[in-house]
């Protein structure tokens, strides 16, 4: 494939048949137009060469580098064991259930404390593989934080509801553990913000989980006191969570898997591709085989696939409202299928009063900030790189803002009372050298390179 040309063909097109169907523009001057037009300069390098790649082997070109400087742990808590046999899918076959802890050079008792969720579609991945590695370290690096990607049993061995109750005893032990060298009291004496973090299908068992913490500490619309009991150690309460490309809805009807469909540009004289470039089946293709995979997750229990804790996507007041939910931060791609469902969860969130930032990066796909590296081209996915700086931003001032609110006994997490909206960003390639012409050089002082 062309891939310089992967936009070009199809915006010729489109600005062609504009230009030759409004009133009071000639032919001609539709014809400068297209011919004046940088249509080779819409995509970046790194774009350009990543969807040459994801095109021809959706599996490939995850990151392979870890961040200097964080050392990984691997850890065997007592009772976690599963077994991947026969029936999983996963190809890390045998006995399972070890977590993989990263712990950055610098790190504090106080330091906070993040609980990963790995993707995979709930049936396959592990700490140790599919680049899990690399994403944690990454994440550890950038947030000065301590991070852990728990080995939940994957589907069909687990389902929703063994897989939230490993996650939570994941995030339990985490909240206690003495971080080997570091020696760390319980939580009694330290004051270790705590995060849970997730992407995809893992984005959307971390979501669930927040939902269920927010519950069954008593948080309720109309509710003045909260009870606070026991489900997090010391009556601990998340600092916030972050997610990338989470899938929440698991009816998979929301409306990107059509608007956001994979399609071919026809006509075009090379092969020009529009959509999800990752889930390239037609709508009601993908539509069935994410809800045969979802329905493996809840089991036999179908009410859950609209349960407002299990399937977030529809969770309503009683679940958003009332205050318990700490600050959110998406990352998700513009043109993935699952789009809407990390946008529609963080209107309704706002609308109860929840703190939501969201980042939709144009053009990008499914689960891209595992792609920072660029994909093996060279140079990094800029869009990548600029998510995982603003985790590592998020997770650093949520955690100062916690502790302030701790320092003068102020409620946490904080929450507003009458209707709000997420601060949504619509992110588009900084790097290629006309948008230098539209948006200041400040916008993207969060978006520089890792560095190393």
């Amino acid at each position: 494939m062309a891939a310089s040309r992967v936009a070009a063909w199809a915006l010729r097109a489109a600005a062609i048949a504009w230009c030759g169907c409004c009133p009071g523009v000639r032919a001609e001057e539709g014809k400068a137009r297209t011919k004046n037009y940088p249509y080779e300069d819409l995509l970046s390098e790194s774009v350009l060469y990543c969807y040459h790649k994801i095109i021809k082997n959706t599996s490939c070109c995850m990151d392979q580098i870890y961040a200097p400087g964080v050392e990984r742990h691997r850890i065997r808590r007592p009772g976690t064991e599963w077994w991947c046999g026969k029936t999983c899918f996963d190809d890390a076959k045998g006995r399972r259930g070890d977590d993989a802890l990263w712990i950055p050079q610098g790190a504090t008792c106080e330091s906070p404390r993040v609980l990963w969720v790995h993707g995979g579609s709930w049936e396959y991945g592990s700490p140790f593989t599919d680049s899990y590695g690399q994403l944690a370290s990454k994440i550890a690096y950038l947030a000065e934080a301590i991070v852990m990607v728990v080995d939940y049993p994957l589907a069909p061995e687990g389902n929703y509801s063994v897989i939230m109750d490993s996650v939570l005893e994941g995030l339990r032990w985490l909240a206690e553990a003495k971080m080997g060298d570091l020696n760390c009291r319980s939580a009694k004496h330290h004051d270790a913000p705590l995060f849970l973090g997730g992407d995809s299908a893992g984005g959307g068992t971390a979501l669930s989980l927040v939902l269920k913490l927010k519950l069954a500490a008593g948080w309720a619309p109309g509710v003045v006191e909260q009870s606070h009991p026991e489900i997090l150690p010391q009556g601990q309460l998340l600092a916030g969570a972050v997610f990338f490309s989470p899938w929440t809805n698991l009816r998979c009807d929301s409306p990107d898997y059509y608007f956001n469909s994979f399609a071919k540009i026809v006509g075009a004289a090379d092969d020009v591709y529009v959509g999800d470039i990752m889930f390239r089946g037609r709508p009601q293709q993908n539509l069935d085989q994410f809800s045969a995979n979802a329905h493996v997750y809840v089991g036999k229990n179908v009410s859950l696939m609209t349960d407002p804790v299990a399937s977030p996507f529809y969770a309503g007041e009683r679940e958003l409202g009332g205050g318990g939910i700490p600050p959110l931060y998406f990352a998700v791609g513009g043109s993935e299928s699952i789009l809407g469902d990390s946008s529609i969860f963080a209107q309704k969130a706002a609308l109860y009063g929840v703190d939501v930032k969201v980042d939709v990066m144009v053009g990008m796909w499914h689960d891209f900030p595992m792609y920072s590296e660029g994909c093996g081209g060279g140079t990094e996915l800029w869009q990548g790189v600029r998510a995982l700086n603003q985790t590592g931003q998020f997770i650093k001032r949520i955690s100062a803002a916690k502790r302030m609110a701790s320092k003068f006994g102020l409620l946490w997490p904080p929450s507003r009372y009458h209707p709000g909206t997420p601060e949504t960003s619509y992110v588009y390639d900084l790097t290629r050298e006309d948008t230098r012409e539209w948006y200041p050089r400040k916008l993207d002082e969060v978006s520089i390179a890792m560095g190393y």
